[in-house]
């Protein structure tokens, strides 16, 4: 079986799996910290990337794979595909990285569900099913992720400085104020998409969270809603780029 190289360059950091093409296994993943081929991408038949990182990450990116002499496909949203619709104003507007994540939670749940992206920034996407195998992206929204959102408060308010803060229910200091809020903050506009969505489609509907702060949301979401169904998937936006890689020529 041969194996596809799946590259998620975000604004914060670049994520890689090695897939195997039949199936979508994931046989090594990472994340690139220096300009360096891993030894794991040798051997791999072709690339597929979703880069949301602007020129300057392409073009890194484009030098780093070079000697390996595959064909690479760099993703970029469309109208249709794998069975989900793009409903977006300018379909190929739509972040690449969204795109794939929704198609990869499409084609794990086959129902309507709520897909959650918290990195730099947090995008919570709605996808309703219309008929077996069928479903469109009918909305979503984006806000500041975690980090944003402190430094926001931080450039703005005196005399707070840097935010080290810890997460807790009732806090009593400045620091764990600002963290706790902006986690706050992310959990209720999770919770309120996958209760708008649920009311739209009149059943509870699933909610799949990946990037790199989706771990520090889930247990807020898990623990203060206990009618709801969020999962956690690590490599969500590389798994949807197989699904897509496995449709196209």
């Amino acid at each position: 079986m041969g194996s596809r190289l799946v590259i998620d360059a975000g604004n914060t950091r670049t994520k890689w799996a090695v897939l195997q093409y039949e199936n979508g296994a994931i046989l090594h993943h990472g994340v690139m910290d220096r300009h360096e081929v891993p030894a794991a991408w040798h051997g791999c038949d072709a690339v597929a990337v979703a880069n949301v990182a602007g020129q300057g990450r392409h073009d890194m990116l484009t030098e780093l794979l070079k000697p390996l002499g595959l064909p690479v496909r760099w993703h970029a949203s469309t109208a249709h595909a794998c069975g989900l619709s793009n409903g977006y104003a300018t379909p190929e507007q739509l972040g690449v990285d969204r795109w794939a994540a929704m198609v990869g939670a499409w084609q794990h749940y086959q129902r309507s569900c709520v897909v959650v992206n918290a990195g730099t920034a947090l995008t919570v996407d709605m996808i309703e099913k219309t008929s077996p195998g069928q479903a469109r992206f009918i909305g979503g929204i984006i806000v500041p992720g975690v980090k944003l959102m402190q430094n926001s408060i931080a450039n703005a308010a005196a005399n707070i400085g840097e935010i080290h803060g810890v997460f807790q229910d009732f806090p009593l200091n400045t620091q764990d104020a600002v963290y706790s809020g902006s986690l706050y903050a992310l959990a209720g506009a999770v919770d309120n998409l996958v209760q708008l969505l649920s009311e739209h489609c009149g059943h509870v509907v699933p909610c799949m969270l990946s990037g790199g702060d989706a771990a520090t949301l889930l247990p807020l979401l898990q623990k203060h809603v206990f009618a709801r169904e969020y999962q956690l998937e690590d490599y969500l936006v590389l798994q949807g780029l197989w699904y897509l890689e496995r449709e196209l020529p």
